[in-house]
């Protein structure tokens, strides 16, 4: 099969397509036929060689796939068969035209969605929903501070909080960023370069109900909403910082 290959680390021209030997599923994995691969933030760090996959894990890049089931290893006991459309989240390997994946991490696509979409969901929407609701707890009108707005985590997390019916706050080291991330749905965003981003926050969350007025110089009063702030920052849960190397 061809698969996404550098020799050294380096700039993307280093990366080329390569031949390799096909893996074949071993003790309860699927063979998934891939369609299409995310590219995140761990790949590019992989590729300059300031970030290895986990032990016993491919060197092939790609951390997210979908495709479609291609063959069943011993000992699988899910609903999956040969020709399912499929989602996956990945140690590496996804940057190729097959790869093995234990049964309990391929996902169905929901309905709607096209195979490269579906292959942009596991690792960084299901990222930011973790975060959010089974850790965070968030709720309607809560304030969310996510930190790294606009790396697709922190993108993710912007629009997931607006889902939520709840505010949210981003930091950003740019002007550029900040206007992404307010076109994402931020209420308030921070350059954390040129002001502290914390004493920001506070300020932003106690005057927000009667200003109405981002921090950035933007009219935000149609999209904040007067109440408590009981923010997942507060408690202590705030969402990936731009260095960890899974987010991109």
């Amino acid at each position: 099969m061809l698969a996404v290959h550098f020799d050294k680390p380096g700039g993307p021209e280093n990366l080329y397509l390569k031949e390799v030997a096909k893996p074949s599923p071993g003790q309860g994995e699927v063979l998934l036929k891939v369609a299409a691969s995310a590219l995140n933030r761990a790949d590019i760090l992989q590729r300059q060689g300031q970030y290895a996959p986990p032990p016993g894990a491919s060197s092939i890049l790609g951390l997210e796939a979908s495709g479609h089931v291609a063959e069943l290893g011993p000992g699988c006991q899910g609903h999956w068969k040969v020709g399912d459309p499929a989602m996956a989240l990945l140690p590496s390997g996804g940057q190729a035209q097959y790869v093995t994946v234990p049964e309990g991490l391929l996902m169905p696509i929901p309905a709607g969605l096209t195979l490269p979409q579906a292959a942009a969901i596991p690792e960084v929407w299901l990222t930011a929903f973790q975060l959010l609701h089974l850790i965070g707890n968030v709720q309607a009108e809560d304030f969310v501070l996510i930190h790294a707005g606009s790396s697709g985590v922190g993108t993710a997390a912007i629009q997931l909080v607006r889902l939520a019916g709840a505010i949210p706050l981003v930091t950003v080291g740019s002007q550029d960023k900040l206007q992404m991330a307010e076109k994402l749905g931020a209420a308030g965003g921070f350059n954390y370069k040129e002001e502290d981003f914390s004493e920001a926050t506070l300020k932003f969350t106690k005057v927000q109900g009667n200003a109405g007025e981002g921090f950035h110089g933007t009219n935000s009063a149609p999209l904040l909403h007067r109440g408590a702030p009981t923010s997942i920052a507060g408690s202590r849960q705030s969402l990936p910082l731009e260095g960890n190397p899974r987010g991109p």
